[in-house]
Protein backbone atom coordinates (compact mmCIF):
# COMPACT_ATOMS: atom_id res chain seq x y z
CA UNK A 1 0.00 0.00 0.00
CA UNK A 2 1.27 3.46 -0.87
CA UNK A 3 1.93 6.05 1.88
CA UNK A 4 -1.16 7.38 3.35
CA UNK A 5 -1.97 11.24 3.30
CA UNK A 6 -4.15 11.55 6.19
CA UNK A 7 -4.96 14.89 5.76
CA UNK A 8 -6.66 14.21 2.41
CA UNK A 9 -9.13 12.16 3.99
CA UNK A 10 -12.30 13.10 4.46
CA UNK A 11 -13.36 14.43 7.56
CA UNK A 12 -9.87 14.61 9.21
CA UNK A 13 -8.82 17.76 10.71
CA UNK A 14 -5.82 18.68 13.24
CA UNK A 15 -8.03 21.78 15.01
CA UNK A 16 -11.60 22.54 15.49
CA UNK A 17 -13.54 25.45 13.35
CA UNK A 18 -13.54 27.85 15.62
CA UNK A 19 -10.18 27.39 17.82
CA UNK A 20 -7.98 30.47 17.88
CA UNK A 21 -5.19 30.66 15.05
CA UNK A 22 -2.66 30.15 18.26
CA UNK A 23 -4.58 27.05 19.23
CA UNK A 24 -4.32 25.39 15.40
CA UNK A 25 -0.55 26.64 14.99
CA UNK A 26 0.09 24.82 18.38
CA UNK A 27 -2.26 21.63 17.10
CA UNK A 28 -0.02 21.44 14.06
CA UNK A 29 2.95 21.59 15.83
CA UNK A 30 2.04 19.04 18.58
CA UNK A 31 -0.09 16.82 16.11
CA UNK A 32 3.18 16.35 13.59
CA UNK A 33 4.28 12.91 15.37
CA UNK A 34 0.93 11.50 16.13
CA UNK A 35 0.03 11.93 12.69
CA UNK A 36 3.01 10.06 11.46
CA UNK A 37 2.14 6.99 14.23
CA UNK A 38 -1.38 7.86 12.96
CA UNK A 39 -0.48 6.84 9.30
CA UNK A 40 2.15 3.93 10.33
CA UNK A 41 -1.69 2.47 12.13
CA UNK A 42 -3.52 2.73 9.13
CA UNK A 43 -0.78 1.31 7.03
CA UNK A 44 -0.26 -1.72 9.39
CA UNK A 45 -4.15 -2.05 9.64
CA UNK A 46 -3.90 -1.96 5.25
CA UNK A 47 -1.37 -4.93 5.47
CA UNK A 48 -3.74 -6.59 8.15
CA UNK A 49 -6.74 -6.99 5.81
CA UNK A 50 -9.93 -7.91 6.98
CA UNK A 51 -8.22 -10.60 9.31
CA UNK A 52 -7.56 -7.66 11.78
CA UNK A 53 -5.14 -6.60 14.66
CA UNK A 54 -6.04 -6.61 18.30
CA UNK A 55 -4.18 -3.45 20.30
CA UNK A 56 -1.94 -6.57 21.42
CA UNK A 57 -1.00 -7.29 18.30
CA UNK A 58 -0.25 -3.42 16.91
CA UNK A 59 1.98 -3.23 20.19
CA UNK A 60 4.04 -6.55 19.41
CA UNK A 61 4.60 -5.06 15.67
CA UNK A 62 6.16 -1.88 16.87
CA UNK A 63 7.59 -3.14 19.69
CA UNK A 64 5.43 -0.62 22.59
CA UNK A 65 5.20 -1.24 25.51
CA UNK A 66 3.19 2.00 26.50
CA UNK A 67 -0.08 3.20 25.20
CA UNK A 68 0.83 5.52 21.94
CA UNK A 69 -0.20 3.20 19.22
CA UNK A 70 -3.14 1.83 20.90
CA UNK A 71 -4.25 5.49 21.47
CA UNK A 72 -3.04 6.17 17.82
CA UNK A 73 -5.56 3.62 16.85
CA UNK A 74 -8.21 4.68 19.61
CA UNK A 75 -8.22 8.11 17.32
CA UNK A 76 -8.70 6.74 14.08
CA UNK A 77 -11.55 4.73 15.68
CA UNK A 78 -12.87 7.99 17.39
CA UNK A 79 -12.94 8.94 13.44
CA UNK A 80 -14.09 6.30 11.42
CA UNK A 81 -11.16 4.67 9.82
CA UNK A 82 -10.55 1.55 11.96
CA UNK A 83 -13.48 -0.06 12.90
CA UNK A 84 -14.58 -2.88 15.56
CA UNK A 85 -14.46 -6.20 13.68
CA UNK A 86 -16.99 -7.59 16.57
CA UNK A 87 -14.61 -10.38 17.08
CA UNK A 88 -12.49 -10.86 19.94
CA UNK A 89 -9.36 -12.84 19.76
CA UNK A 90 -7.73 -14.65 23.00
CA UNK A 91 -4.35 -15.36 23.55
CA UNK A 92 -2.18 -18.38 25.45
CA UNK A 93 -1.82 -17.95 28.85
CA UNK A 94 -4.79 -15.59 29.17
CA UNK A 95 -8.32 -15.67 29.30
CA UNK A 96 -8.86 -12.10 28.32
CA UNK A 97 -10.70 -11.32 25.47
CA UNK A 98 -9.01 -8.59 22.72
CA UNK A 99 -11.19 -6.73 19.95
CA UNK A 100 -10.36 -6.75 16.74
CA UNK A 101 -9.34 -3.88 14.59
CA UNK A 102 -9.48 -3.91 10.91
CA UNK A 103 -9.20 -0.41 8.69
CA UNK A 104 -12.51 0.97 6.98
CA UNK A 105 -13.30 -0.05 3.64
CA UNK A 106 -15.90 2.23 1.81
CA UNK A 107 -16.48 5.91 2.62
CA UNK A 108 -15.98 7.51 6.01
CA UNK A 109 -19.57 9.51 7.04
Amino acid sequence: MSQLDLASMPGWTRSRRRDRSTSKEAGEASSRRGTEIQMAVMEYAAVQGPAGFTDRDLADHFDDRGSTYRTRRSELTEKGYIVDTGITRTYEGSNRRHTVWKIRTGSVT
